[in-house]
């Protein structure tokens, strides 16, 4: 795989360098070589003068020296003697600048060999051992006259010398004008291969370009369309071969956000079906414990009034959640109260680490105590104003990258409207519940500990019965929820019971007692109508009050009330919270008797199994009767 920008980069540049190249050859190279070959063509034909010059005094020497040797009285002959000293001068002058001529041919030569980058080195060689040979013999000229007088001449050697100096000579020039022939193809050849790979590379940079233009921006045009409708659909986007290191990244980059923002829409979409801050967080979870590998999220809220956060919900995929809902930390004590100023998102990749630097930290310990690692911690924005967090957790150490952090800022931004809003309408169902509850308070002989401590003995059955998972008993988090939600307002109905029944101290007539079995019903209907009201934004509004009211009691033998319903045909959660407000019930003082012991009461509900209580629920509700003992407890 490529990288456009480098290909791109590296393509301007070599169309660059040959550019360069093209002009230097056009104004530098070819008027270099030009220069050189016009020097070799003026020593050439130095060489040739000097060459055509030699052979007149050399005749002339000749003549003396004929005549010399012909009559020995001539050897007085001062006009000879004049003509040959002048003759042989001027042939000494002529090769000595026939030399220099040679000398200066074979720099220029050497010169011409260099600037072609030494391309023609045979030539050159085949050159240079002309001019030793012609330098060989301009050198035996020059002896032969420098040593010689007018009656010592060796006539028939310098004329061999120079006979062999002049075929010399013709026979280099012949090479010398193949060389610079040869030359000058060299220039014009490496001009054409230059304008062709320059074409080429234009041609393949505009191919490049064409392909970007038509496909990518295409492609990335399309994206953006995508984005804009929030129509999300990778698979509909033109198809892109990636042949660049860029589209590659292109490609995964658009893959990448609109799987982003695809999730982010399922995620609101999937959040805007719920109205109470628990089922929106438990969603929450389940999608971002697949996206992001996320173990825990918790839900704190921002009580300025109070100057506390405290802590709304927590979510985990392990059970042992020990910063839960109720957890406050002061401003004044808690690091988090800077979220609430910079309004800034962060990551804790070592919450060990964390601890040691904040080792009075309660929320650190706890978090520690969970076998929480890290987490992320987004803050929760209306407006300009922050009234919340939103903590991802994981049990492990640096889980959490820039990626996830920029993935859950954009998820948390999208809904952060939809948990204001949600945990507003938690806060106000719970109002109307404990509200109801209350009402029976005053009506009824119970107490408000009872209320509480049964939707903790119904809690602790329910969450013992998700750990368990047996067949026919399966529930979630979310029914877990529903009972801690809605187990309090199981006896509402008491409110349309007559307090001269109600609170009546000894044992009711058939007539009351049938008068007071009616509260089931009446609970029931009044939580009927409200789903009724509420179907339109959500139909599972009450549905639990509204089962729990009605038939917590029934009974497993079917001898129970209002419907005499038998075994698995009353609703699971009725039987989780007949249980539980059985047991609460016998441990507990009335005004027409007194408390059993907490033994005489586990075996009471021991007793009750198969015919008043569900024998698996009982079988539960001992297996974990450690917990139901602190729940107890707590009330002593």
């Amino acid at each position: 795989m490529f990288s456009l920008k480098k290909i791109a980069q590296r393509t301007l540049l070599f169309l660059l360098i040959f550019v360069v190249l093209s002009f230097a050859i056009n104004f530098y190279f070819v008027p270099l070589m030009k220069t050189y070959s016009e020097e070799n063509d003026l020593h050439m034909e130095s060489l040739q003068n000097a060459v055509v010059a030699m052979s007149f005094p050399i005749k002339v020497v000749e003549n003396v020296t004929t005549q010399v040797l012909a009559d020995a009285s001539n050897g007085e002959n001062v006009r000879l003697i004049e003509a040959f000293d002048r003759n042989q001068t001027e042939l000494i002058q002529i090769t000595n600048g026939f030399v220099e001529s040679l000398t200066h041919y074979i720099v220029n030569m050497q010169s011409i060999n260099k600037a072609s980058l030494n391309r023609h080195n045979k030539s050159v060689e085949v050159l240079l051992e002309d001019t030793n040979a012609l330098y060989y013999s301009s050198q035996r000229i020059l002896n032969i006259m420098e040593g010689s007088h007018v009656d010592t001449v060796p006539l028939e050697v310098l004329w061999t010398h120079y006979e062999t100096l002049s075929l010399n000579l013709a026979d280099m020039r012949l090479r010398n004008d193949a060389l610079n022939q040869d030359i000058f193809q060299d220039a014009t050849l490496l001009l054409n291969v230059i304008f062709i790979i320059f074409f080429i590379l234009l041609g393949v940079f505009s191919v490049v370009i064409y392909k970007y233009v038509l496909s990518d921006v295409n492609f990335i045009i399309k994206s953006f369309g995508q984005m804009v409708s929030r129509q999300y659909d990778f698979n509909q986007l033109p198809s892109l071969k990636p042949l660049f290191t860029e589209e590659k990244v292109i490609i995964h980059t658009v893959k990448e956000i609109i799987e982003e923002e695809k999730f982010t829409k399922e995620v609101k979409d999937l959040i805007e079906t719920h109205y109470m801050i628990d089922d929106v967080i438990e969603s929450l979870f389940e999608k971002l414990h697949l996206r992001m590998g996320v173990d825990r999220i918790g839900v704190a809220f921002a009580d300025y009034s109070r100057e506390k956060i405290v802590a709304e919900i927590g979510v985990a995929n392990f059970d042992k959640i020990m910063l839960g809902p109720g957890f406050e930390a002061s401003f004044s004590k808690t690091s988090l109260t800077d979220v609430l100023e910079s309004k800034k998102s962060f990551i804790t990749a070592d919450l060990e680490e964390a601890l040691k630097k904040k080792p009075n930290s309660a929320a650190l310990l706890l978090l520690n105590a969970e076998g929480v690692k890290s987490n992320m911690v987004i803050p929760l924005k209306m407006g300009e104003a922050v009234f919340g967090m939103v903590f991802f957790s994981s049990i492990e150490k640096n889980h959490f990258n820039t990626k996830h952090l920029r993935l859950a800022e954009k998820i948390i931004n999208e809904v952060s409207g939809l948990l204001n809003r949600s945990y507003f309408t938690k806060v106000v169902f719970s109002k109307i519940t404990n509200s109801f509850a209350e009402l029976v308070d005053q009506k009824d002989n119970e107490t408000g500990e009872h209320i509480m401590r049964m939707v903790k003995y119904s809690v602790a059955i329910a969450e013992a019965l998700r750990k368990k998972d047996l067949p026919g008993y399966s529930v979630n988090r979310k029914f877990v929820l529903e009972i801690e939600r809605n187990a309090s307002a199981h006896d509402i109905g008491k409110v349309g019971i007559p307090d001269e029944i109600l609170k009546k101290p000894g044992k009711l007539t058939a007539e009351e007692w049938h008068i007071m079995k009616l509260h089931a019903g009446v609970g029931a209907d009044i939580f009927k109508s409200l789903r009724e009201g509420l179907r339109v934004f959500d139909a599972d509004f009450y549905k639990f009050a509204e089962e729990i009211a009605r038939f917590h009691h029934e009974r497993w033998d079917g001898s129970g009330y209002p419907e005499g319903l038998r075994g698995s045909a009353i609703p699971l959660s009725a039987r989780i919270v007949a249980l539980a407000d059985v047991f609460d019930a016998i441990t507990s003082k009335r005004v027409y008797k007194e408390p059993f012991s907490f033994e005489q009461s586990v075996q009471m509900i021991k007793d009750s199994a198969g015919t008043h209580l569900d024998p698996v629920l009982v079988e539960v509700f001992v297996e974990n009767i450690e917990k139901i003992w602190e729940i107890y407890q707590e009330s002593e």
